[in-house]
C-alpha cells in the first residue's frame, strides 16, 4: 500500500530538529524534578584499562528449525540445519597512546562483518573492514527458462509456445525451482590524520560487489512473461577531506565520488508465446547502465558572538552517463532509422547549499533560522529517438526529456521559557519547487506550527499543532509529448493540498521505579483542487510505553501501538470528464511487545522478550461488483536468552528464538505459472513460516 501522502511535512521535520537542537535546554529545565538516588549506579568505565592486549572469541553451534526466505531475509539464517556461532573482540592499549580494536560478527553466517582500527591518541588513526549482507528476496518462484542468473534466457527445446499460458503443453514439465537474493560484498579502508595543529585530514575508498538474481518482466505487445535479472554490480566510493578547526571559526572541505559499474547491459530472453505481429521471438530489456558521480563540499562554522552562531555548506556535483545505445530493437523485421548518437552522453550538474544560523539572546529563548538550495541542472542532449514497442512494433517517434528543477526552503523557529516549568515553541517555513518539462512548474508550500511543552514533577506533557498548504502553477498535462492524460488528472506530488498536524505526548512516573508514556499523532491531507488522482488521506497513530524496575535485579519493559492510514483517490478513462469510479486504501497496523530481565548475581542473567504485530490492508472500489481480498500479516516472535559465567574468564550463553509469521497476498497467493493467460509467472507464494533458533556458546577472554 502507498502511504506517501502521509508522509511528515518540512513543518515536522523542523519541529523535530528544534527538539534535539534544545535537548540541552530541557534537561537543564529539568533540575527541579526530585533528586535521584544515584547510591546503586555502578561506574563501569570509571577505571582505566592497563596496557596490553586481550581477545574474547565467541564460539558455539545453533540450528535453525526450517528453511524460509523470509525469516532469513538479512540475517543469513534462512536455511535449516546447523550453523556456526563465531563472533570475536579484541583489543590493545599501549603506554604511548597507540590503540587497536578488532571485530568480528557473524562469521558462521551468510551475513558476516570483520573489521580492525587503530592508530595513536591525537596522531592518526585507521580502519580497515569486510562486509558480507545477505539478502533472500524468495524461495518461492519458479520458471522455465535456462541460463538463471545470466543475461541470456532461453527455452527447453522441447518448448511448445502457444498463445496463451494454458496451451504451454511443456510448462509443468519444464518448472525447476527459482531462488532470488542478492549479496553485497563491501570492503572498507581509510584513515585520518590529526597531528598537525588546528588541522585533520582523512581519506576513505570502498569498493562494493553485488551479486545475485531477482524477478522482473518483460512483454511482447499483451504478453507478459515474469523474468529472472541477473545482478552483477561493482561500486568504487571515494571520499576525501581537510578539516580547520580554530576557537571561532571551523571549515571543511571534502570530495566524494561513486563510479557504478553493470557487467550486463541488457536481459535477453526467448517468447515463450506464439508470435504476434511482425513475429518477434526473442525479447531485449535495457539494465541499469553503468554511471559515476562527483562532488566537491565545503562546509563551516563560525561564533558570531558569544550566543550565536552561523553555519553553512555548499555543494557542486556532477552526474555523467555515457554507456553505448543499445539498438533500437533486435526484431530484424521491424525497420528502424540510424540511432542519432553511440550513447546518451548523459549530464547533470547538482548545486545545493544550506544556512543555518542560532542564538540564545537570553537564557529563556533561542532562535534558528535556516535556508536550503538545492539545483539539479540536466545539460543532456536532446534528440528524437525510433519508438519501437516491446520488440513487436513501431510507433511515433519521441524525444528525451531532460528534466531540471531548483528546490528553495527557508525557515525560522524559536522557544521562549515563560516559567521553569512552561516552555513555547513555534515555526514557520516556506518551500518552493520551480520544475522544467514537467506537469506543473512551480508549487509553494508554506506554514506554522506552535508546541507547548509543560514539565511538573512527575508529569511532562507536549502539544503541537501545525497546518501547511501547498498551491502551485497551472496544471499540463503533457508537457513531454507523450499520449495525452485526462485533463483532470493531477499527481498528488505536486497537487495543491492542505495539511493538518497534531501531536501529544505525556510521561508519567509515579514513582521512582516505574514510569509509562503516551503519544499521540494525526496528519490530515486535502487534495482540494484535484478532480482525479488522489483525493484525500488521513493517519492517526497512538502509542503506549513503559519501564519498571521491579527489584534492584529485576526489570521490565512494555510497548504498544494502534495506526490507522486511509486514503481516497478516484479514477476516468483516459479523456472522461468525470470519475468513474473511486477507490479507498485502509491500512490498519498494531504491534505490542513486552521485556523482561534478571540478574541474580555477576554470575547468572537471563532475559526474555516478546513481540507482536498485525497489519490489514483492506482496498474498496466503488464501482467493482467484487472486491479486493484484504492483504493480512501477522507476526509473532519470542527470544530468550541466558547467561552463566563457568569461570573468572569463561562465560557460557544460551539462547532461544522462536517466530511465527503468517501473510495473505492477493497479488502472490492461488496465481500459478498458468492462472492468467497472457502472464508467465513465477508462481511465488506470500510467505508463511514457523521457525526455531537454539544456539549454545561459550566467551573465552584470554
Amino acid at each position: 500500500m502507498n502511504g506517501n501522502h502521509i508522509r511528515p511535512s518540512v513543518a515536522r521535520g523542523v519541529a523535530l530538529l528544534l527538539v534535539c537542537a534544545l535537548a540541552p535546554v530541557m534537561r537543564a529545565g529539568a533540575e527541579e524534578a526530585p533528586d535521584v538516588d544515584t547510591s546503586k549506579w555502578p561506574c563501569k568505565f570509571c577505571t582505566f584499562e592497563e596496557p596490553g592486549f586481550t581477545f574474547t572469541p565467541d564460539l558455539g553451534v545453533g540450528y535453525v528449525s526450517d528453511d524460509s526466505a523470509k525469516f532469513g531475509e538479512y540475517n543469513g539464517m534462512d536455511e535449516l540445519g546447523a550453523y556456526v556461532v563465531a563472533d570475536a573482540d579484541g583489543r590493545y592499549r599501549g603506554k604511548d597512546g597507540l590503540w587497536l580494536d578488532l571485530s568480528a560478527v557473524d562469521l558462521g553466517l551468510d551475513s558476516r562483518f570483520i573489521g580492525v582500527e587503530g592508530g595513536r591518541q591525537g596522531d592518526y588513526q585507521w580502519h580497515l573492514s569486510y562486509k558480507q549482507l545477505s539478502h533472500k528476496i524468495s524461495d518461492s518462484a519458479v520458471s522455465p527458462f535456462l541460463g538463471i542468473g545470466t543475461a541470456s534466457l532461453s527455452l527447453p527445446s522441447s518448448w511448445v509456445p502457444a498463445s496463451t499460458t494454458g496451451g504451454m503443453t511443456a510448462l509443468d514439465a519444464s518448472l525447476q525451482g527459482t531462488d532470488f537474493d542478492t549479496e553485497r560484498q563491501l570492503f572498507d579502508v581509510g584513515g585520518a590524520l590529526t597531528s598537525v595543529k588546528h588541522w585533520a585530514f582523512a581519506v576513505n575508498v570502498r569498493h562494493e560487489e553485488k551479486t545475485g538474481t531477482r524477478g522482473t518482466g518483460g512483454s511482447f505487445i499483451f504478453n507478459d512473461s515474469q523474468l529472472p535479472m541477473p545482478i552483477d554490480y561493482k561500486t568504487d566510493q571515494f571520499d576525501a577531506s581537510a578539516a580547520y578547526d580554530a576557537e571561532r571559526f571551523q571549515a571543511r572541505v571534502a570530495y566524494y565520488g561513486s563510479i557504478f559499474k553493470n557487467d550486463d547491459a541488457a536481459l535477453v530472453w526467448a517468447n515463450p508465446y506464439l508470435p504476434l505481429g511482425t513475429g518477434a521471438t526473442t525479447g531485449q530489456l535495457a539494465l541499469a547502465p553503468s554511471n559515476e558521480f562527483h562532488q566537491l563540499v565545503l562546509s563551516g562554522a563560525f561564533k558570531i558572538a558569544e550566543h550565536a552562531q552561523l553555519t553553512g555548506d555548499i555543494a557542486l556535483g556532477h552526474m555523467t552517463q555515457d554507456e553505448a545505445f543499445l539498438p533500437y530493437t533486435i526484431n530484424s523485421s521491424l525497420p528502424t532509422q540510424p540511432l542519432p548518437a553511440s550513447s546518451l552522453d548523459g549530464s547533470v550538474d547538482t548545486l545545493t547549499g544550506n544556512l543555518r544560523f542560532t542564538s540564545t539572546p537570553i537564557a529563556e529563548a533561542r532562535i534558528n533560522a535556516s535556508l536550503s538550495y538545492n539545483d539539479r541542472n540536466n545539460q543532456t542532449p536532446q534528440a528524437e529517438y525510433d519508438w519501437i514497442s516491446t520488440d513487436t512494433g513501431a510507433a511515433a517517434p519521441r524525444t528525451n526529456i531532460p528534466y531540471s528543477y531548483t528546490h528553495t526552503v527557508g525557515s525560522i523557529d524559536g522557544s521562549l521559557a515563560l516559567t521553569k516549568s512552561i516552555r513555547l515553541y513555534a515555526g514557520c517555513s516556506v518551500d518552493e519547487f520551480k520544475r522544467d518539462l514537467q506537469e506543473v512548474e512551480y508549487t509553494n508550500e508554506a506554514g506554522c506550527w506552535g508546541k507547548a511543552g509543560i514539565q511538573k514533577e512527575k508529569i511532562n506533557f507536549t502539544l503541537q499543532y501545525g497546518r501547511t498548504q501547498r498551491n502551485g502553477s497551472s496544471y499540463l498535462t503533457n508537457p513531454d509529448g507523450t499520449p495525452p492524460q485526462n485533463p483532470l488528472m493531477r499527481i498528488y506530488t505536486m497537487a495543491d493540498r492542505n495539511r493538518d498536524e497534531f501531536k501529544a505526548r505525556i510521561d508519567v512516573s509515579p514513582g521512582e521505579r516505574f514510569n509509562f508514556g503516551v503519544d499521540t499523532s494525526v496528519t490530515s491531507d486535502d487534495y482540494f483542487n484535484s478532480v482525479i488522482g488522489l483525493l484525500n488521506g488521513r493517519s492517526w497513530s497512538t502509542a503506549f510505553d513503559c519501564s519498571w524496575m521491579i527489584s534492584d535485579k529485576a526489570s521490565a519493559t512494555c510497548y504498544a501501538s494502534h495506526e490507522l492510514i486511509e486514503s481516497r483517490q478516484a479514477n476516468a478513462e483516459q479523456l472522461a470528464p468525470s470519475p468513474l469510479w473511486t477507490g479507498e486504501n485502509n491500512d490498519t497496523i498494531d504491534t505490542a511487545g513486552v521485556g523482561f530481565k534478571y540478574s541474580v548475581d555477576e554470575k547468572f542473567d537471563l532475559g526474555l522478550d516478546y513481540t507482536f504485530a498485525q497489519s490489514n490492508g483492506e482496498i474498496v472500489i466503488s464501482s467493482a461488483t467484487v472486491g479486493f481480498p484484504d492483504l493480512e500479516t501477522r507476526l509473532n516472535s519470542a527470544r530468550l536468552y541466558v547467561n552463566f559465567a563457568a569461570g573468572k574468564k569463561l562465560s557460557l550463553r544460551l539462547s532461544y528464538w522462536y517466530e511465527d509469521y503468517r501473510s495473505d497476498d492477493w497479488a502472490l497467493d492461488g496465481v500459478a505459472p498458468a492462472t492468467i493467460s497472457n502472464v508467465l509467472a513465477f508462481g511465488q507464494q506470500s510467505p508463511d513460516y514457523k521457525v526455531n533458533v537454539i544456539a549454545l556458546s561459550g566467551r573465552y577472554e584470554f
